[in-house]
C-alpha cells in the first residue's frame, strides 16, 4: 500500500500533527508500506530530516493562496503514485488535497483533531469566548464571517471517503453539523503519551499551581489568572505557566495589572522531558480551557501522578472519571477549586483519586486502527 500523509504542520514546529505525523508515518513504513509526508514549514528542509525513513516533502510557508497551490501541485504530484491519502488538517492542507483526490480520483480520509473555525477564525478574532458546542448550538457558525470557512470545510469532510475524530462527542456534534454519514466516521483516541523521564510521585509537592502550553485564547488562561489571584490560599502559593503564544503579552500586562508579579511566572517552552522533570514535584496541573477535546496533557499528568484540575468542556473518554472540573466561563468557581486543593485533607483524597484513574491505548493499537482503516478502503 502506498500512502501520502499530508500536515498542516510537521517536527521541529510544535503541536498535536506536528507530532503525531511522523510516528504514524514511520509506523505505517515499518509495516511494509511506501509512505510519503508533505508539510507546510518554515524551512525547505532540516538536518533532523535525514533521520525519517519516509519521504519528506516540506512547502515553505509565503502568501496564503500561493502556500495552498504550491500544495495543491505537490499533492497532485504525489497522490498519482499512491493508493490512499490521509490528511492531519482539513482545511490550510485539507482543501488542496480535496481538490486534488477529486480530479485524480483517488480516496481520501481526512483526521479531524481539533476545530479550526471555532479555535483559530473564532475564538482569535476577540470575539466573547464561548465554547466549541455553543459555537454551533448558538448558530453562530453561520454569520457571515465564517459561513465561507464553514461551507469550505463541509465541502473537505463530506468529499472524504472516511472522516477519523479523536473523541466521541467531536464526532457526534460534527455528524449533527456538518451532515456527515455516521457509517463514514469513526474516533481514534489519541494515544497515552509515554513517559521516559524518572519523577519521583511521592517526593514532596511545592505550592505550585502548573500550566504547560500554547497561550491563545482557547485555553482560558486570563480566567486561571484572575482565579489565582481570588482564591483565599496562603502567599507562598505559586502559579507556573509554561509555554508561549499569541496571548503571552496580554497574560503578562494582566498579571502586572492584579499585582501578581511576584507569585506568577512565565516560563519559555521547554523539551518535553524538561517539563516533566520540572513540574514533576508541583501541586496540580490546571487547565482551564474553554473547550479542550482530546488533551495530551492530561494523559501526561496521569502517567505523572500529577494532580489535574481539568475543564468540565472536555472530551475525553475518561471525562465521567475526573475528581472534579472547571466551569470556564467562572472566575470563581476556578478560584473555589484551587482553595480546596490547599487544603491538605482534601488534597491528599483528590489525588487518590486522580492517580486511580487508568485508561490504556497506546501507539500500537492506534496504529492497528489506522492500517485496519486504509486496508480497508484501499480494497473498496
Amino acid at each position: 500500500m502506498r500512502v501520502l500523509i499530508t500536515t498542516g504542520i510537521f517536527e521541529p514546529e510544535v503541536g498535536g500533527p506536528a507530532t503525531y505525523a511522523p510516528k504514524l508515518a514511520s509506523m505505517v513504513q515499518a509495516g511494509g508500506n511506501e509512505v510519503t509526508v508533505l508539510t507546510f514549514s518554515e524551512k525547505s528542509h532540516y538536518d533532523s530530516d535525514k533521520k525519517y525513513t519516509f519521504k519528506l516533502m516540506r512547502i515553505v510557508r509565503g502568501n496564503r493562496i500561493l502556500n495552498r497551490i504550491r500544495f495543491f501541485f505537490a499533492v497532485l504530484r504525489e497522490a498519482k503514485k499512491c493508493d490512499l491519502i490521509y490528511t492531519l488538517d482539513w482545511f490550510a492542507a485539507g482543501l488542496p488535497v480535496a481538490l486534488a483526490a477529486k480530479l485524480l480520483g483517488k480516496p481520501y480520509v481526512v483526521r479531524v483533531g481539533g476545530d479550526y473555525l471555532w479555535e483559530q477564525k473564532y475564538l482569535e478574532s476577540g470575539q466573547r469566548p464561548v465554547t466549541l458546542r455553543e459555537f454551533y448550538t448558538s448558530g453562530i457558525y453561520r454569520r457571515s464571517g465564517y459561513a465561507i470557512a464553514f461551507r469550505l470545510i463541509r465541502f473537505v469532510l463530506s468529499g472524504a471517503r472516511h472522516v477519523v475524530f479523536n473523541s466521541n462527542a467531536q464526532r457526534e456534534l460534527y455528524v449533527r453539523f456538518y451532515g456527515l454519514a455516521p457509517a463514514r466516521v469513526s474516533t481514534i483516541f489519541n494515544p497515552v503519551p509515554e513517559i521516559s523521564v524518572a519523577v519521583k510521585n511521592d517526593a514532596p509537592r511545592k505550592n505550585e499551581f502548573v500550566y504547560w502550553g500554547r497561550f491563545i485564547v482557547m485555553k482560558n488562561l486570563d480566567t486561571l489568572i484572575r482565579a489565582f489571584a481570588r482564591a483565599r490560599i496562603p502567599e507562598d502559593y505559586r502559579l507556573l505557566l509554561i509555554g508561549d503564544g499569541p496571548r503571552k503579552a496580554g497574560l503578562e500586562q494582566l498579571v502586572g495589572e492584579l499585582g501578581l508579579g511576584a507569585r506568577v511566572t512565565f516560563e519559555r517552552p521547554l523539551p518535553r522531558d524538561t517539563v516533566f522533570r520540572r513540574i514533576g514535584d508541583s501541586r496540580a496541573f490546571v487547565l482551564p480551557s474553554w473547550t479542550d477535546i482530546s488533551p495530551n496533557q492530561v494523559a501526561e499528568a496521569l502517567a505523572l501522578g500529577l494532580p489535574g484540575l481539568v475543564t468540565r468542556e472536555n472530551y475525553l473518554s475518561i471525562a465521567d472519571r475526573l475528581p472534579e472540573t472547571l466551569d470556564p466561563h467562572s472566575v470563581e468557581d476556578v478560584a473555589g477549586k484551587l482553595e480546596k486543593l490547599a487544603d491538605e485533607g482534601y488534597y491528599r483524597e483528590y489525588t487518590k483519586k486522580w492517580q486511580a484513574i487508568s485508561f490504556s491505548h497506546d501507539w500500537n493499537a492506534v496504529y492497528r486502527e489506522h492500517r485496519s482503516l486504509f486496508e480497508k478502503i484501499v480494497r473498496v
